[in-house]
């Protein structure tokens, strides 16, 4: 996706340059996951030596703590288990944001090896939990302000911080600048358009961007031009004998009809789409497309065909592996065969879906299986009452 593309070359960029070592991300603190995902994807292709601390701000005497802690970690792995922090890092007197100072300091000068080129030290103090706003800003205010001397105090480092859009900084020093990100759905579905009309973006990338952007369409309430985005991406996918795109272009053809609470137009594509998605392989494509059909086929009353689908859905959620779809899958198996009255099939159905519930740890789908099995076990041959019985007794 060409904004989060762009992320990561402005997040690269201000690493790799030479006019800035301080960083405010100027952004809503639900993009923030994002900016932590791409820097470790640079991380992973870099020499440079990353220390994220995404940790909670519960305040700026516990945040510094905890990026004292994380460093020292890390230099103990340089240096040996026996290495402490200078009293500077840890001394209470001292204000937090020069404790975190002298932190990266020691941590630069014990990390890196002595020489001037890279590496460099990657500091990300950005938090992806806050508890006290306009403390966590006036930590970042401090540590943007702390003097830089010269050369500037995070000489061989790049440090990350975070401010939330429009917050009052002042003016930036010489060696600090200021990156906004907008991750919001406008400004991803901007890039996805721009990257579909884009001629000289390889085909397949543009394609990708086209199904992006019909999808956005699509969830943004915008059905005729999802359709029409959809049926572009599924001409493109025909043309280049592309199955996966074919079959998920007529599968987002059948979610804005099922939007659009048009059930039987839905069927429709959704059984087009299992032709190209069953020639793909994919049991992830499949398993959602089976799912879809199974739920409309019980909503139309197809009872034997919704029967059908969830025992595929079933199998699909295991070749994935999903436990979640394949216990839903086993669950809504067994409420179709208990409709039609095989009251034994139904509860080892109910049955098989509470061990794989129980396996694992979903709670809640347990708690809405255990009625249901305590319903079958009166229902049922002795033997199998009595197996149903002792799952009960040990999954309290």
């Amino acid at each position: 996706m060409r904004t989060l593309q762009r992320l990561g070359q402005d997040l690269a960029g201000f690493i790799t340059g030479h006019e800035h070592g301080l960083c405010v991300l100027q952004a809503e603190r639900d993009f923030l996951p994002w900016v932590h995902s791409t820097l470790q994807e640079l991380a992973a292709a870099s020499s440079d030596v990353f220390l994220p601390f995404p940790h909670p701000f519960a305040s700026a005497d516990a945040y510094a703590a905890t990026v004292a802690e994380g460093c020292l970690m890390v230099a103990r792995d340089r240096a040996g288990d026996a290495l402490q922090l200078p009293l500077a890092c840890v001394d209470p007197a001292r204000p937090p944001v020069a404790r975190v100072r002298s932190t990266l300091e020691f941590a630069r000068d014990i990390i890196l090896p002595k020489r001037t080129c890279p590496p460099r030290l990657v500091a990300i103090l950005v938090p992806l939990t806050v508890e006290a706003e306009a403390e966590a800003l006036g930590f970042t205010r401090a540590l943007v302000a702390a003097e830089p001397g010269w050369p500037p105090w995070f000489h061989r480092m790049r440090i990350f911080v975070h401010a939330p859009p429009g917050a009052a900084l002042g003016e930036l020093p010489r060696f600090s600048r200021a990156l906004a990100v907008d991750l919001s759905l406008t400004a991803l579905a901007a890039g996805v358009v721009e990257e579909a009309n884009d001629p000289t973006a390889p085909p397949e990338r543009r394609a990708q961007a086209l199904l992006q952007s019909a999808a956005i369409d699509a969830a943004s309430g915008r059905h005729d031009q999802a359709i029409a985005g959809f049926r572009d991406l599924y001409s493109w996918a025909e043309a280049a004998a592309n199955p996966v795109l074919s079959a998920l272009a007529l599968s987002g053809i059948g979610d804005v009809a099922s939007a659009r609470k048009d059930r039987r137009e839905a069927v429709s594509w959704y059984e087009r789409a299992l032709v190209p998605a069953s020639r793909t392989g994919a049991a992830l494509l499949m398993l959602a497309i089976t799912q879809n059909l199974a739920r409309l086929y019980f909503e139309l009353g197809r009872r034997a065909d919704a029967e059908t689908f969830y025992d595929g859905a079933q199998r699909l959620a295991m070749a994935v592996p999903d436990a979640n779809s394949h216990a839903q899958a086993l669950q809504w198996r067994g409420r179709l065969e208990e409709l039609r009255g095989a009251h034994e099939a139904a509860a080892r159905s109910y049955l098989a879906a509470a061990e794989v519930a129980r396996d694992h740890a979903h709670a809640a789908l347990l708690a809405e299986l255990r009625p249901r099995l305590t319903t079958s076990q009166r229902r049922v041959p002795a033997g199998l009452g009595r197996e149903i019985a002792a799952f009960l007794e040990g999954s309290t």
